[in-house]
């Protein structure tokens, strides 16, 4: 069965503050209405995600509260993984190669660069800088996540938080 990958950069973020780590920074106010936005886009536009994969940082960590929050999914099926915060393209790429071959759709919410070099990777694409909450969709036309890699998955869609998204 063909797999949909979905690519998220985490909401803005507060600049970090003296004697704070990076993995603590949360959301901005204006993350905060960024993943209102998206979380209202994905109502608009039902995807049917299996799972969701998020960086184990506070501003990924609310990021993907905020959208699951909006969105109504099932909070079961959300794994934060500390190897999603700072990755590589090769450990992100080595992390999706482990997904279970049952799940077809999967949201995976991260940082960048490695999100945009990701997605310019995965699909031969010129994306660019993803956006502050910015997600990308990725179809791959094979069975296991194993065989993602470079330039075998089609652009499917970039949506970025927007005014004309308001939250519901």
């Amino acid at each position: 069965m063909p797999k949909k990958l979905y690519l998220l950069r985490h909401a803005n973020s507060i600049e970090k503050q003296p004697g704070q780590s990076d993995r603590d920074r949360e959301l901005s106010p204006s993350g905060i209405k960024e993943c209102f936005q998206i979380g209202a886009y994905l109502l608009r536009h039902p995807v049917k995600l299996d799972v969701i994969y998020s960086s184990s940082a506070e501003r990924a960590r609310q990021t993907t509260q905020l959208i699951v929050d909006t969105i109504k999914f099932d909070h079961d099926k959300i794994f934060f993984e500390d190897e999603l915060y700072d990755a590589s393209v090769i450990t992100f790429l080595d992390f999706i190669h482990g997904i279970d071959d049952q799940m077809v759709s999967v949201l995976c919410v991260g940082h960048n660069p490695v999100i945009s070099y990701l997605s310019e990777y995965l699909t031969r694409s010129e994306i660019g800088d993803i956006a502050t909450g910015g997600m990308v969709a990725i179809d791959f036309e094979f069975s296991s996540w194993k065989h993602a890699g470079q330039a075998n998955g089609k652009l499917a869609g970039y949506v970025v938080p927007a005014s004309n998204y308001p939250a519901p």
